[in-house]
């Protein structure tokens, strides 16, 4: 019998039987399969899945990406880029003087990736300033208008851009799927060439020098220090990979130096005529010699007439 202000009766038999369940994961199913799933389900069951499952594949993978460490993260390059001036000048300055193996003893295990966009960057600016103000002095001297051809500037990136930085990953992969070598990394190889590259800004400069010879022997030696230095790097890791024939590269490689340093002495450092090409220093000094003469012979005549009416 029910007592007023009690809102429910509950048997005492049955309150004592009251205890908590437990309604965990293998009670409730899943909203999204998971797992395998049986062939003789509904083929929408199983688009499902497969959807479900591919969406997971495509979300590790960005998070993976996007994560530290991962290749669309800057920190995963941030490294590449961590080197101070003094580290960029001193293994620009060791390319000049290919004694020791570069890769191994100057790099030392970390190559970077600043030095390599930098040297031809500057090596790009270097040939167009200095071709351009090669061209400008000749035509001054040559009494004719000059104006800057500002497509050198983008033929030298084309040019510079595709032997520093795009023929090193060629050469990579050359080593490492043809000459079967894995002990080097592509960054170590775009150093490799990124650096070599420093003894051609030495050489863009001095092709100012207003004597064609001259200019000619500095490309000359230009062309023959960088590719001793190629040779240098590149020929003991193919002397020592799995296929012989791939000693070959090194060939390769030469020849498509030998390629690069003619294009920069047609295109930019073999300028037009100089200021001393094609003249002789006694000629010059002769016109400026007579050119004083006359002015001295007029002003002597005019010494001579006033002295003589002074006399008179």
């Amino acid at each position: 019998m029910s007592r007023q202000g009690t809102i429910f009766d509950v048997d005492d038999s049955a309150a004592n039987g009251l205890s908590f369940q437990n309604f965990g994961s293998s009670t409730i199913q899943a909203d999204a399969p998971s797992g395998r799933i049986s062939p003789a389900a509904s083929p929408h069951v199983r688009a499902t899945n497969d959807y479900y499952q591919a969406e997971q594949r495509i979300g590790s993978s960005i998070e993976g990406a996007i994560k530290s460490g991962g290749v669309l993260n800057l920190d995963f390059y941030s490294g590449w880029f961590d080197v101070n001036t003094l580290t960029v000048l001193s293994r620009c300055y060791k390319t000049l003087i290919p004694k020791e193996d570069y890769i191994a003893e100057v790099l030392g295990g970390a190559p970077d990736l600043y030095g390599p966009f930098w040297v031809p960057t500057t090596l790009i600016f270097s040939l167009f300033l200095t071709s351009s103000l090669y061209s400008s002095v000749t035509a001054y001297l040559d009494d004719l208008e000059y104006t800057y051809d500002f497509t050198r500037l983008g033929a030298a990136s084309s040019v510079v851009y595709t032997y520093c930085l795009g023929l090193p990953i060629l050469v990579w992969a050359a080593i490492k799927y043809w000459a079967g070598a894995t002990e080097r990394s592509p960054v170590e190889i775009i150093s490799l060439y990124g650096y070599s590259s420093t003894v051609w800004i030495v050489a863009a400069w001095l092709s100012l020098i207003p004597v064609g010879p001259l200019r000619l022997a500095v490309a000359f030696a230009a062309t023959l220090l960088s590719l001793a230095f190629l040779v240098r790097n590149l020929y003991p890791i193919l002397s020592n990979a799995p296929n012989v024939s791939a000693r070959l590269l090194v060939v390769i490689a030469a020849f498509l130096h030998l390629i690069f340093a003619v294009i920069l002495w047609v295109a930019f450092m073999k300028g037009g005529t100089g200021a001393l090409d094609h003249k002789d220093l006694k000629d010059v000094a002769g016109e400026i010699g007579n050119g004083i003469g006359s002015i001295g012979g007029d002003a002597g005549e005019g010494t001579g007439e006033g002295s003589s009416r002074w006399m008179w």
